[in-house]
């Protein structure tokens, strides 16, 4: 492990609630999509799923968001290439909203380094 030269990037962390009716063709597509978003410039890795709550010993703590994405980005620039990304925005607008029950997600960006 350990960081290599402390070198910071930058975490998007997003919160998701998907609708009770969505299809697992629409989730899939959700899912396939965020995942392709390693394709743009400056994204360093991707990860997207269902969240989870054990029975008995965890908590609820979710607040009603069912599914997480995170992703890992180069520096700050890199998030406003992302942000702006024409196929971020297209599944944005044509994948992710449609079955979203709020709007917009919650989503946090913070600077870090990257420990291992």
């Amino acid at each position: 492990g350990g960081s290599a030269g402390g070198a910071s990037g930058v975490e998007h962390i997003v919160l998701l609630k998907v609708k009770d009716d969505a299809t697992d063709d629409q989730t899939r597509a959700m899912i396939d999509g965020v995942n392709a978003l390693i394709g743009i410039d400056g994204v360093i890795s991707v990860s997207i799923g269902k969240i989870f709550v054990e029975e008995g010993w965890m908590a609820d703590r979710t607040r009603g968001h069912n599914y997480a994405l995170r992703v890992r980005l180069e520096d700050r620039e890199a998030l406003r290439r992302y942000q702006d990304d024409e196929g971020h925005q297209k599944l944005l607008k044509g994948t992710i909203a449609p079955i979203l029950a709020e709007l917009p997600p919650t989503a946090v960006d913070f600077e870090s380094p990257l420990v291992m």
